[in-house]
Order: structure tokens, then sequence, then C-alpha cells
């Protein structure tokens, strides 16, 4: 299996993540990301993005950045409503 990793950049560096043919995700606070990449390809991105000016780093992802669907978290009704007789 892979070892997959998000990238942080600034937001003006997405135009030229979308020139390498990356995907960037906006959050307003974790920032501009681009998410679930193979390490040696953000590896390349990184040093790409840097080579035009941008600051870039990798992120090694943990359960509590993915979005809740990925976490295997439910909706607190579907929680709520197994409870209910």
């Amino acid at each position: 299996m892979t070892d997959l990793v998000d990238i942080a950049i600034p937001f003006n560096a997405r135009a030229a993540a979308e020139v390498l043919g990356l995907r960037v995700h906006h959050n307003v606070i974790s920032g501009a990301r681009i998410r679930q990449i193979p390490r040696d390809e953000a590896e390349i991105a990184v040093g790409c993005l840097r080579d035009w000016g941008f600051s870039a780093r990798i992120v090694e992802t943990s359960p509590e950045d993915r979005p809740p669907s990925e976490r295997g978290v439910r909706r607190a009704a579907l929680a709520t409503e197994r409870l209910v007789p």
C-alpha cells in the first residue's frame, strides 16, 4: 500500500498546483491542501512549487485531518434514530 500524504500550500499557489494537474481543496481552518496523493508524487510537486517561488510542505495525514465521511463518523441523526424505539 502506498503512503498517502497531503501537501499544504498558500492560497496564491492554487493556479500553480493546478498547472501540475493537482486538485486543490480549500478550507478556512486548514488552508489550501492537495489531499491524499502518494508520497513520491508529493515530493516532486513540492519541489516544483518551491522552484516557482511558493512555499509548500508535506503534511502527514491523520484521521482528524480527513473529512468525517472518510473517518467513519456517522451523522448524529443516524445514531439517535437507533436509540428511539
